[in-house]
């Protein structure tokens, strides 16, 4: 369970973001699969990428993802 846990993205945006709605997800949670999920969308919902950069996302959704899993408690 996440009772307390901060999550930023050091190189999606000039500084280091936290993705305060993804750790609103997991907060008081157990984790699994889709819980992780829910928190990786979280993650980018209100990205806004630029020209060329949108295929950032995706990968920022499933980076946050892999890292949640796999820092398990």
């Amino acid at each position: 369970m996440y009772p307390s846990t901060r999550i930023v993205l050091g190189t999606v945006a000039p500084i280091p973001f936290r993705a305060t709605d993804a750790e609103e997800v997991i907060k008081g949670k157990h984790l699994d699969a889709k819980v992780a999920e829910d928190a990786a969308e979280a993650a980018v919902r209100n990205a806004k990428p630029l020209s060329k950069n949108a295929y950032k996302i995706a990968i920022t959704k499933t980076l946050v993802k892999r890292t949640l899993l796999d820092n398990e408690p």
